[in-house]
């Protein structure tokens, strides 16, 4: 326990100082960028959504960065985080239980068979029901509240040694996953209402939660690699792989936005996004 102790105490002071400036750096140029909210989002989270028009929510005439099922993914992932802050559920280890478990895989089970259905639409081939932007948003929140609870007990486990965490889950059981689900039912009233000023705020949520979500992930393999894992006596000792996390998220994140890019303009498929176009974000051919 001594190397643990030690090695928690000279966690470097210059790594919260760095982790807040990226942070406030990252925020300020995209936001100093000449485009527009739409325009700027849209392209930076290219590469994690299909971004189907159609399947969009709109607000006025502008729409959000994802389309109904991944804002649902990432706004579940958001949502449910902020409970699980909320409930003091930082450095929870414990597996849910089993039953809990149960519900948890059903949700991306049942976003699948939604997903697979709207494809068969699509193909127009036979399915079981049309598809609505509202059932996608809904399904994909569901799974964004699985999501975020792997996430949460990814990092408690990994990150942190078996003296600083709680032994406790994420989500301890069903009245929990009742109260994570209503303040979802509120985050789905927001966007299928359309209402035009709430566009800003739920497009910079999702944003962050992309990053949240991706950095979450990615700091998982950050300590593997590093050979921190389950060291961490405090929630500053993660502050450093947390940024290099970060980073490697962003990396990611801008990689798969690019690729698809390039990948349009090769194959001269026609973009999902002629905003971009029209503002000069990308050529004309892509």
């Amino acid at each position: 326990m001594q190397p643990m102790a030690s090695g928690a105490a000279r966690v470097p002071t210059r790594w919260p100082i760095a982790f807040i400036t990226l942070c406030t750096l990252i925020a300020a140029v995209f936001l100093a960028l000449p485009w527009s909210l739409e325009t700027k989002s849209l392209a930076a989270l290219h590469g994690l959504c299909a971004q189907q028009p159609t399947h969009s929510f709109y607000f006025d005439d502008a729409r959000l960065p994802f389309d109904a099922r991944m804002s649902g993914i990432y706004g579940g992932f958001a949502i449910t985080s902020l409970v699980l802050l909320a409930l003091r559920r930082w450095r929870t280890s414990g597996i849910p239980s089993v039953p809990l478990l149960v519900v948890l895989g059903s949700f991306i089970v049942v976003m699948g068979i939604d997903g697979v259905n709207s494809t068969l639409v699509d193909l127009r081939r036979w399915h079981l029901y049309e598809p609505r932007n509202e059932l996608r948003l809904v399904t994909g929140q569901l799974t964004g509240v699985t999501l975020a609870t792997f996430v949460w007990l990814l990092v408690g486990q990994i990150g942190f040694a078996s003296a600083a965490r709680r032994a406790m889950a994420p989500l301890r059981g069903f009245r929990d996953l009742a109260i994570v689900l209503t303040v979802q039912l509120g985050f789905t009233l927001l966007v299928v209402s359309g209402w035009g000023p709430l566009r800003v705020p739920l497009t910079l949520l999702l944003i962050g939660a992309a990053v949240a979500a991706v950095t979450g992930l990615t700091l998982g393999f950050v300590l593997l690699f590093s050979q921190r894992e389950g060291q961490a006596l405090t929630t500053s000792a993660l502050v450093g792989p947390a940024t290099i996390a970060l980073v490697v998220a962003l990396i990611i994140i801008g990689s798969l936005g690019g690729g698809r890019f390039l990948l349009e303009a090769w194959l001269n498929i026609p973009s999902t996004l002629p905003e971009l176009q029209s503002q000069g974000f990308v050529a004309d051919g892509a």
